[in-house]
């Protein structure tokens, strides 16, 4: 377990002083493991595209985020809205295999906070 955790440190210390992007590790659930790169949270499910669309959904409806637009194209699923304090809310639900998605959330200019919460509240209803 003690090798596990020092090889993943080593890769993500070897990410980010090769990428000149500071990557930095928020946390890993049951579910996948989240990344905040680029003013985004990213993370890894293994469910299928449409299970993931349908907990984005119900996820903007219980945090009170007006759905605007929704986009389907072949390999990702795009959803807009706009929250209470008028952020722009975008997440993007890209089909990485049959039963796996990588969900990326972007909430106003790049905060990590609110975007951290609602992939929270998403994983809750995958």
């Amino acid at each position: 377990m003690l090798k596990r955790f020092l090889t993943i440190g080593l890769l993500a210390a070897g990410v980010i002083s090769v990428s000149g992007c500071a990557v930095l590790l928020v946390g890993a659930g049951a579910g996948g493991t989240a990344l905040w790169q680029g003013g985004k949270v990213i993370s890894e499910e293994t469910v299928t595209r449409d299970r993931a669309v349908a907990a984005v959904k119900s996820a903007f409806k219980a945090r009170k985020i007006t759905l605007t637009d929704e986009v389907k194209k072949t390999e990702v699923t795009q959803l807009r809205g706009e929250d209470a304090a008028h952020r722009k809310v975008a997440v993007d639900c890209f089909e990485t295999g049959k039963k796996a998605v990588r969900v990326e959330i972007r909430v106003g200019m790049g905060e990590q906070d609110p975007a951290q919460a609602l992939l929270t509240d998403i994983k809750r209803r995958l």
